[in-house]
């Protein structure tokens, strides 16, 4: 479905950007992958050739700094001579203070802590893949949000603000840049089975919010990936400006 098409995916040494590294791999997709880590950035692409034979690329970024985000841009055009489809995954790590606290505790520093992340992470490499995508014509930008966003929340504030604006950021390059056929969409993820997530919660609390789906279980990381590639390829290529839920259903409820 993605053969030759070029990826860059931020956050993507574990869990859902892993994930949806792998899934296109195995689509036939070149991928960069990109964290701050680069042991794990190594071990990643390393994995990807062996299990795809396909031609990765590593990259260490830190999302906060536009030199990391300059430098990345010119080893991908230098590598591949294009950019097919931007996933913007990387987020500021769920700290529990954070997410626990409530709504008028929560300080400027500790937003803008999350929206360099979140935000003007996402920001930052649309504004660099825009002119590279008006050039060839055509492009795909995912941004990664997530259920409170929808459907509101008592915890999380900060988080759930910041990827609020991913919804608005990519409506905003669907329409200004639908003309050079650039689609851009947002996935709304729900309760998805990762280490940051589903390991540090008790038997009990798992169960429970397994039935918060009306599937009755969790999201993989991989239900995520294969409505990335989807929304990255051919047979999607009238869907733009979408908000994507993906949540099993459970904010229908």
């Amino acid at each position: 479905m993605l053969n030759n098409k070029i990826a860059l995916i931020t956050g993507s040494t574990k869990g859902i950007g892993k994930s949806i590294a792998h899934e296109f791999s195995k689509q036939g997709a070149n991928v960069i992958v990109t964290a701050r880590n680069q042991n794990e950035i190594n071990d990643v692409v390393r994995n990807i050739k062996t299990k795809y034979n396909t031609e990765p690329l590593g990259i260490r970024m830190d999302i906060t700094k536009q030199q990391d985000v300059d430098i990345l841009f010119k080893n991908i055009m230098n590598k591949y001579k294009k950019i097919d489809v931007l996933i913007n995954n990387a987020g500021y790590p769920l700290i529990s203070e954070l997410w626990n606290m409530k709504f008028h505790k929560v300080t400027d520093e500790d937003y803008d802590k999350i929206f360099e992340v979140d935000v003007m992470g996402a920001i930052r490499c649309i504004r660099k893949i825009i002119p590279i995508m008006m050039k060839n014509r055509n492009g795909v930008v995912i941004n990664i949000s997530s259920t409170p966003t929808i459907s509101g929340h008592d915890k999380g504030v900060a988080y759930t603000i910041a990827k609020s604006g991913l919804s608005g950021l990519t409506k905003h390059i669907a329409y200004e840049y639908g003309k050079y056929n650039i689609r851009a969409n947002t996935l709304v993820l729900g309760n998805i089975k990762t280490s940051k997530t589903y390991n540090i919660l008790n038997k009990k609390e798992k169960t429970l919010i397994a039935e918060e789906s009306v599937l009755n279980r969790w999201g993989e990381p991989r239900d995520v990936a294969t409505t990335c590639v989807f929304l990255s390829s051919d047979y999607s290529e009238f869907i733009t400006g979408q908000t994507i839920i993906v949540d099993g259903g459970a904010t229908i409820r």
